[in-house]
């Protein structure tokens, strides 16, 4: 028997939230019965509203379930993230997770799917994109030698450009998301994007806690 449950998001950016929904909502990503009921979308703009207000986040979640996703960037490591975040017990329903080192990484673990998206050779795409210290601008770097032009000139930022990507940056990647992104084997290639699904997939809410 299916169990469907509620649960509200809180995340960085747009190509944060894509993700989760597909974690979330698309059949045959976790490897359980469970299945999600998105509620609320909280969107920040970066990490800083996350941080803020995480313990707020914390609390809401007695009453409903809550899924936080952020990056690690350049921090040391997740568990001292999340000490630094979240002093006080965190709450059962609250599934804190965070991406090593970007979302980017988790984009790239899907090693065919993603040198298909690109038209590039696969063995351009690393075995375990958590190692690489700055997944975005890996990405940019494989899509500058993509065959595709139009992909190249909405992803790389345009020559003379303070930009970091390109004008339709997020825009491409989350069609990628949606329509060609493969979570079952991106897990294999990054052990962030596991532990994320693997606590999805164990998550049982407790009520009235």
């Amino acid at each position: 028997m299916t169990c469907e449950i509620p649960i509200n998001l809180a995340f960085e950016d747009d190509l944060s939230l894509e993700i989760l929904l597909r974690l979330l909502e698309s059949p045959g990503v976790l490897s359980s019965d469970k299945r999600f009921s998105v509620g609320i979308r909280f969107a920040g703009n970066g990490y800083g509203f996350l941080k803020r207000n995480i313990c707020g986040f914390n609390k809401a979640s007695k009453g409903m379930p809550y899924l936080i996703l952020t990056d690690l960037d350049y921090r040391e490591c997740a568990p001292i993230l999340i000490q630094e975040w979240l002093p006080e017990t965190k709450n059962p329903n609250l599934i804190f997770r965070i991406a090593v080192r970007e979302v980017e990484s988790w984009v790239l673990a899907d090693r065919l799917g993603f040198a298909r998206f690109l038209g590039i050779a696969q063995n351009k795409l690393l075995d375990n994109p958590d190692d690489l210290p700055d997944p975005k601008a890996h990405l940019i770097n494989l899509a500058r030698v993509s065959r595709k032009r139009d992909l190249r000139e909405d992803i790389v930022p345009r020559r003379g450009s303070t930009a970091k990507q390109g004008p339709a940056y997020n825009e491409r990647l989350i069609s990628f998301i949606q329509k060609s992104w493969n979570p079952s084997m991106a897990r294999l290639q990054s052990p962030s994007l596991d532990r994320t699904l693997r606590a999805l997939e164990s998550f049982v809410p407790q009520w009235n806690v």
